[in-house]
């Protein structure tokens, strides 16, 4: 044991080295855009998590404006009144 700074006791246990870990690690941190293989499957679901969520609020947004206009021609919604 060996005395720190600020009077800590610092304890050094022997390592062994884990090659899978180290590749693991280097996989994670420097190797990152190598490991990824852009395939079919890949690009389907980029663009389904990037496009989807905008279509699908687009679509929201349409369908409920398009229920109010409804509303309003057949006379069952009053407009509310606003400045904006």
């Amino acid at each position: 044991a060996l005395q720190g700074p600020w009077g800590l006791t610092v304890v050094f246990f022997p390592t062994q080295e884990d090659p899978a870990l180290l590749r693991w690690a280097y996989a994670r941190t420097q190797n990152v855009y190598p490991t990824f293989r852009p395939t079919p499957k890949t690009s389907f679901l980029g663009a389904l998590f990037a496009i989807g969520p905008i279509l699908f609020w687009a679509a929201a947004f349409k369908a409920e404006r398009d229920r109010k206009e409804r509303l309003i021609q057949e006379g069952k919604y009053k407009r509310p009144f606003s400045l904006f």
